[in-house]
């Protein structure tokens, strides 16, 4: 049975098709692929129009309250009638400033050979790179404004009748459960989302985006349907991978919020480090494959940690994945709990564990791409922890679940060499746009345990 609901019809109002300043015009469709092809939210996003010419930090959106529909009958003979009424509300968005920029020098292009798409040089590789890490953004942000959103909302369900992150457990009763979805049906329906009212899984279907564990959790379910079998070709979301039902499910390890549970290990960084610190020297081979990493003099190989606050080295193991991180919050349940909005997080595998003095040394499977080298106080540079993760399972009844403000689109810039003799190339983006909860009726969340393997056995983590 093919589904033909609007969720597929949606890719046409992207941000990047009034991007007609400071570009290369070969680039603009390359970013319009990108979004697409790439994009996890984009299709349940709806993008306001450009607001570049309005002097404003923020944007409010004005909807209409239908009138109510009165039944009562008129008088036989009666010849007035009493005006309806409607109202409004209004939603507020504010801008935020995202942007990134890698900067080149005219020798390392002339000297080192990448190749790529049939290109030489480091130029093409950095402008790809650059668009790839602007979708991954905006990605996360659309992630966090639709989680957010229904914390806010108060649309959430925690399984195992839990009351937030840090009542979420490991056990067989705290996975998802896939007769869930009956419930967001109901739900739904009952409060006149337009995808739940349809036929399940023909002219409507609600569309949950969920973790590839979850997803492992529910693929047994006797009602599960592969996407194999209802889609005709093209026509599945990206990642979408079957259907129980009537609940098309996207799958993707962005919704694993990781180590954001309960802690069971916490050390702050005690030694400052930088980008590229943190993986192996090169007589380890990270899987017996990788040379990962920079191998000069003033890389360290490893992160180094001090006394646990919680736990102790012992609760660490090699191939444990823990986060990096700069911040905490105790806003869902956990104190100082992992924050999944912060924007400088970083998710590494363990790959060695060593004692120095009284302290502790990390390596890990990839380098940090973040400096970690400002003081927060007491010689702490940030945090690792590891805790349970948490999986999120995000509900969608419609496409206008959160609204992106546009103040100005994405754009990419080529900026000229202002050194002396030319030679720093610099390839940066930014945009100003905001996202924020739209429709918080067509929108829920699940949080749940769900099954992990990276390697060995798989586990409820």
């Amino acid at each position: 049975m093919a589904t033909t609901g609007d969720f597929d019809l949606y890719y046409s109002d992207e941000p990047f098709s009034i991007m007609d300043q400071n570009q290369r015009e070969w680039y603009d469709p390359d970013l319009i692929s990108m979004w697409r092809q790439n994009s996890i939210f984009r299709p349940i996003m709806a993008f306001t129009k450009n607001l570049m010419g309005v002097r404003a930090t923020k944007m409010h959106i004005n909807q209409l309250i239908d009138p109510h529909p009165d039944t009562t009958p008129l008088a036989s003979r009666q010849i007035w009638a009493e005006s309806i009424h409607i109202d409004s509300r209004q939603i507020e968005v504010e801008f935020q400033h995202n942007g990134s920029k890698i900067a080149l020098h005219k020798y390392d292009d002339m000297v080192t050979y990448w190749k790529q798409n049939g290109a030489v040089g480091l130029r093409p590789l950095l402008r790809g790179t650059l668009g790839l890490n602007e979708v991954e953004i905006n990605d996360m942000l659309a992630r966090n404004a639709l989680i957010d959103g229904a914390l806010t909302s108060g649309y959430t369900l925690y399984m195992n009748d839990a009351e937030d992150f840090g009542d979420v457990g490991i056990t067989s009763a705290d996975l998802f459960d896939v007769d869930t979805c009956r419930e967001i049906w109901l739900g739904m329906s009952i409060r006149g989302v337009p995808a739940a009212l349809g036929p399940d899984g023909n002219q409507s279907s609600i569309v949950a985006f969920t973790s590839p564990g979850v997803i492992y959790d529910i693929q047994g379910d006797d009602d599960w349907v592969s996407v194999l079998n209802y889609h005709d070709p093209g026509r599945a979301l990206r990642y979408e991978v079957g259907m129980y039902k009537g609940v098309r499910f996207v799958q993707s390890p962005k919704l694993i919020l990781w180590n954001c549970g309960t802690i069971t290990a916490r050390a702050p960084i005690n030694s400052s480090r930088s980008a590229g610190d943190g993986a192996p020297a090169s007589t380890t081979k990270v899987d017996g494959a990788y040379k990962t990493g920079q191998q000069s003099s003033s890389i360290t190989h490893n992160i180094q940690v001090g006394a646990f606050t919680t736990g102790s080295a012992a609760s660490l193991a090699v191939g444990d994945i823990i986060t990096l991180h700069k911040t905490t919050t105790d806003a869902q349940g956990v104190t100082g709990g992992v924050d999944y909005s912060e924007g400088t997080l970083l998710n590494r595998r363990i790959m060695s564990i060593t004692a120095s003095g009284n302290n502790t040394l990390l390596g890990l499977d990839l380098p940090i791409l973040i400096d970690y080298d400002t003081d927060l106080g007491g010689g702490t540079y940030g945090y690792i922890t590891k805790g349970r993760n948490i999986h999120a399972t995000i509900f969608i009844g419609g496409p206008q679940a959160i609204v992106a403000g546009v103040a100005q689109p994405p754009r990419f810039y080529t900026n000229d060499p202002i050194d002396d003799f030319k030679a720093i190339y610099r390839f940066s983006w930014d945009q100003y746009m905001g996202y924020q909860l739209f429709r918080p009726e067509v929108l829920e969340v699940v949080f749940s345990a769900g099954s992990t393997r990276y390697k060995g056995a798989k586990v409820i983590q």
